[in-house]
């Protein structure tokens, strides 16, 4: 297969990745997962019309002082708490005192806050007028009973969790979250906690894509690591099929002992490209075993983020539900001198700051696909397109951001 474009290998992805259905979870358990349901209100959202404020619930008329200019002073006959309801009528010339949430009793209009007022035994002095209706929270004024509430395809986030506890759901449908196997292959690979013999390295890749996958929304699935024995890569394939999703790190090249490609292919895979047009990511693989999507990731750990967060990480959106499913590219400022080789998009490490609303970028350190700390280092990716091959500073530029959080 020749080499593709990003954009090409993305709608690729795209088109061959299917949602996966739907389960039932507690509320609880349902933040950042995609609603599968719509919801409708069964009640009003508040059940009753009720104080919005700490203070004296009151006709509205009485607040209005006499011509003579006298001051207003009523009879307080109860106090009402949050929780409990009033046992008394309100008359004219009476007031009875209120907590933020307690029900408007029968007679009051409105509600003058107690900041407005002064107390003198059983009296309250008004100190202000106000309206009827002032600091009532009206039945139903929140959500409606039959309301739609929350539409099918919505990102459960804290608000939506509260609105659902307020209409009385313990449970709701929601989009499954993909399993997602991860492969590492490769004779010199050890496990993290391993001693280091000549020739072996440390398996860094597997608690990425981990981590990366728990991140996105996914299960993952730890398959460790296959040596380069075709049997042993194959039977270690097989044992992937349980998920959703398969993730193979590394053997995906075109050295001799890279296994992966020809192994799939044997196992009936449909491969729909091998080598894309990015840097680094370019020896990518992508296709079906049996229906479920199966990358090729390489070896290189920087190689395989960059790739998961371009390929993978939409794939899994969209199997979870999830209508955004690309990483926004914003503008930002590049503070030195970048060149690079044209003909791929390159995928620069950086560092990105805000200042005043505007981004400043700068590569973050060595850009090798095997250089790990200028990774960690960076908190964005710059994005050159494949006809550059030099970007001056303080030219504007693409960035693709990695944290939640600048500096």
């Amino acid at each position: 297969m020749s080499m593709i474009s990003k954009k090409d290998a993305l709608h690729i992805v795209l088109r061959n990745v299917k949602e996966i259905g739907s389960e039932k979870v507690k509320v609880l358990f349902s933040l950042d997962r995609v609603l599968a349901e719509d919801i409708y209100a069964q009640s009003n959202v508040p059940p009753f019309d009720n104080s919005a404020m700490d203070g004296y619930a009151l006709l509205a008329s009485d607040t209005k002082k006499s011509p003579s200019g006298l001051k207003v002073e009523l009879d307080v006959i109860e106090d009402v708490p949050a929780g409990y309801v009033a046992t008394k009528n309100l008359a004219r010339g009476q007031a009875i005192r209120i907590m933020t949430g307690a029900p408007i009793p029968c007679g009051a209009d409105a509600v003058i806050m107690v900041e407005n007022t002064n107390i003198n035994g059983r009296k309250v002095e008004i100190l202000k007028e106000i309206r009827k209706g002032t600091n009532i929270r009206k039945t139903g004024e929140n959500i409606g009973e039959g309301d739609l509430v929350i539409k099918k395809g919505v990102l459960i986030r804290p608000a939506e969790i509260g609105l659902l506890a307020s209409l009385g759901k313990k449970w709701v449908q929601v989009n499954k979250m993909p399993q997602v196997a991860i492969l590492a292959t490769g004779d010199e690979l050890v496990d993290p906690d391993h001693k280091l013999r000549p020739g072996k390295i440390r398996n860094s890749n597997s608690s990425i894509l981990y981590t990366q996958i728990l991140k996105c929304g996914g299960i993952p699935i730890d398959l460790g690591i296959a040596c380069d024995e075709a049997k042993v890569i194959k039977e270690k394939l097989l044992s992937g099929l349980m998920a959703d999703m398969i993730l193979v790190s590394g053997g995906i090249s075109v050295g001799a002992y890279d296994l992966v490609k020809d192994i799939l292919a044997e196992l009936g895979t449909r491969m729909k490209f091998w080598k894309v047009a990015m840097k680094p990511g370019k020896p990518l693989a992508f296709g079906l075993i049996k229906g479920k999507p199966v990358f090729g990731l390489p070896g290189n750990p920087v190689s395989s983020m960059v790739s998961f967060e371009q390929f993978v990480k939409p794939a899994i959106f969209k199997m979870s539900g999830r209508k955004h499913r690309l990483q926004p590219l914003v503008n930002a400022i590049v503070m030195e001198d970048i060149r690079i080789n044209p003909g791929r998009v390159h995928f620069i490490r950086a560092k990105t700051i805000v200042n005043n609303g505007v981004y400043y970028t700068s590569p973050s350190g060595p850009q090798g696909s095997g250089i790990l700390r200028s990774m960690s280092q960076a908190n964005s990716l710059i994005v050159l397109p494949e006809n550059l091959s030099f970007v001056e500073k303080d030219s504007n530029v693409k960035i693709q951001i990695l944290n939640e959080v600048l500096e």
